[in-house]
């Protein structure tokens, strides 16, 4: 075991018993596995970041419902089905426990201190940055516009006392 960073190929085990790293090949192998990682975990927060406006969405539908705005019609809003409440947080755990597992996974591939390996997560994460960053400011900027948007009723200095108030109190509205 390495405790600094060293420039072999020769692993031994590869984070399962029996998956012996050997020869450059493999190396390169798990180089590629690792950058993969790496992309597949900035996917993954994407994935985390339009559930969470998926959700948002639905609370905010909920809000304009409990306070509409005196010039909109109520005939495009629908409620939300049982089945979409139950499996908004069930997908949003299950986001979570894979983005966290996966972060522990590199974390431990890292901790292997082989300098080709810990290049390759970092090209890695800073390719699937590359690919999915703007994806991910874009919705977290629409997030900031729908929650602005659901609660800045009459005036955004001021907003709706009454209308918060309300929202508070309705047990179908729950807080992220």
């Amino acid at each position: 075991m390495h405790m600094w960073i060293w420039w072999g190929h020769e692993f031994g085990d590869f984070m399962i018993y029996g998956l012996k790293v050997n020869t450059v090949g493999g190396l390169v192998a798990t180089c590629f596995f690792c950058a993969g990682l790496a992309i597949f975990f900035e996917y993954l927060k994407l994935l985390q970041a339009q559930h969470r406006s998926r959700q948002l969405y639905y609370r905010t539908q909920q809000i304009r419902n409990i306070c509409p705005p005196e010039n909109t019609q109520l005939l495009n809003d629908r409620e939300i089905s049982t089945i979409e409440k139950i499996s908004l947080p069930l997908i949003d755990i299950m986001l979570w426990i894979f983005t966290f597992n996966l972060g522990y996974l590199m974390m431990l591939t890292v901790m292997l201190y082989n300098g080709w390996i810990f290049i390759s997560v970092i090209l890695g994460s800073g390719l699937g940055y590359f690919i999915f960053g703007q994806k991910f400011m874009k919705i977290n900027l629409q997030n900031c516009q729908m929650i602005r948007s659901s609660f800045c009723m009459k005036d955004c200095d001021n907003p709706d006392e009454e209308a918060l108030r309300r929202a508070k109190k309705n047990p179908t509205f729950t807080r992220y």
